[in-house]
């Protein structure tokens, strides 16, 4: 079963997600920052990341990216935010941005696909 990391700072969103990832039979795991993150990633595996850009702590979801990336190759990840755009070169090779509002069923669908 392929791991997926959701991190996100506002609790409402991070559960509602979580809930629609395990409806879809991934096995999740969550953070509200980049820094809580830092410390899953270095203690379990991750196959997939989802995180949004502005988090509170040391890290941004960029960060986090990038970090997962560098651990874990072959890791999909879906970058997200309502108020910052990325550009191509900022995130790792091959992953996506996601702008807010998003609904729960594309990120499944994005995250399967990967």
């Amino acid at each position: 079963m392929r791991k997926v990391l959701v991190v996100e700072d506002e609790v409402l969103i991070r559960l509602t997600l979580v809930d629609a990832l395990l409806a879809a039979g991934f096995d999740v795991v969550e953070a509200g920052s980049a820094d809580e993150a830092a410390d899953i990633i270095d203690e379990q595996t991750i196959h997939l990341l989802f995180t949004d850009i502005q988090l509170p702590g040391t890290m941004t979801g960029v960060d986090l990216a990038h970090a997962v990336a560098r651990r874990f190759p072959d890791a999909g990840i879906i970058v997200a935010s309502g108020r910052l755009t990325p550009g191509a070169d900022e995130l790792p090779s091959g992953a996506e941005f996601l702008p807010k509002p998003y609904r729960f069923e594309e990120i499944v669908t994005r995250l399967s696909a990967m």
